[in-house]
């Protein structure tokens, strides 16, 4: 079954640049890592912290990409806009959103890991 939710040219050149025997370890790393600034985004709008919030959805944004996680990525792209902004209105909605996506980007990407 062909993995919809990652883009596999992004993901075959990610394993050409780096070596498949490091991709298990990248790929457990990014899951634990991203779990963890999808709750520090939530705590950032918690506390209305634009800057931290734009960083956290940076980085989110940035590591998906590199993973092929591409519509994950551009959810958090728009996380980062809304964080500089510093208009929290649509922030609770798109963090929604990008929660909501996380269990199938999270279950994608286990394919990849023996």
């Amino acid at each position: 079954m062909p993995n919809t939710i990652i883009d596999s040219t992004t993901f075959e050149e990610l394993k050409e640049a780096m070596g498949d025997d490091f991709i298990p370890e990248l790929v457990s790393t990014y899951l634990d890592e991203t779990a963890a600034l999808i709750q520090k985004l939530r705590e950032a709008l918690a506390a209305s912290q634009s800057e931290d919030f734009r960083r956290i959805a940076h980085s989110i944004k940035s590591s998906s990409a590199s993973l092929g996680a591409l519509e994950f990525s551009a959810q958090a792209k728009e996380l980062e806009f809304i964080g500089k902004a510093g208009d929290f209105n649509q922030a609770g909605a798109a963090l929604a959103r990008l929660e909501e996506a996380w269990p199938k980007v999270k279950t994608a990407l286990q394919e990849f890991i023996p």
